[in-house]
């Protein structure tokens, strides 16, 4: 026989074609669910990251406001105390009153003060002194941890032997604090206009 050669075709078999397309495509959508995963669970963590980090903040900007409003108001009681101390003076307890205004202060005022207690005591028995006083308004002009400045509108009433029945006095005053072992203290009292 003569040698013929006859083509043969051979089909490509369908099915394992068909299998590869739909593995490729099943295995191409497995990767985008699985980088679809990835992406959102990503923002998830970015978002939660981001939330932390604004909650963290905010609580701490919290806890700082509500410490500075504690301890202006702090700074303000102390304030109004001392100066209360300051004009209620009477002859009748002039050692403990001085010592009320002693405790509340501290530095070259209460040095100041001290020293002058006893010629202060002289002239609040001789000419009989009673003096009450109150404070009408104070406000915080400024403060930080270690240092505040308070002003006080006060008025004293003061009986004497000169003014009987009592004289309505009225002050403005400059009240410098400093902050002493937790405590705050006045370091400075001024008379202003």
């Amino acid at each position: 026989m003569a040698g013929t050669t006859a083509q043969v075709e051979v089909e490509p078999d369908l099915d394992q074609t068909e299998n590869d397309a739909a593995a490729a495509t099943a295995d191409s959508e497995v990767h985008k669910g699985a980088r679809g995963f990835i992406v959102t669970m990503t923002a998830i963590v970015l978002v939660a990251l981001a939330a932390l980090i604004v909650g963290g903040v905010s609580w701490t900007n919290l806890r700082a406001e509500q410490s500075a409003q504690s301890r202006d108001q702090q700074v303000l009681e102390t304030a109004r105390q001392v100066v209360v101390n300051l004009v209620t003076l009477r002859h009748q307890s002039v050692d403990e009153d001085i010592q009320r205004v002693a405790d509340g202060t501290t530095g070259p005022f209460r040095d100041q003060f001290t020293s002058a207690s006893g010629s202060f005591g002289d002239v609040l028995n001789q000419g009989q002194v009673e003096s009450t006083g109150e404070v009408k308004e104070a406000g915080l002009v400024e403060a930080d941890d270690a240092h505040a400045v308070v002003l006080a509108a006060v008025t004293s009433t003061v009986k004497n032997t000169e003014a009987p029945d009592g004289e309505i006095r009225v002050y403005r005053m400059k009240v410098s604090l400093d902050s002493v072992d937790g405590n705050w203290l006045v370091s400075d009292v001024e008379f202003v206009a």
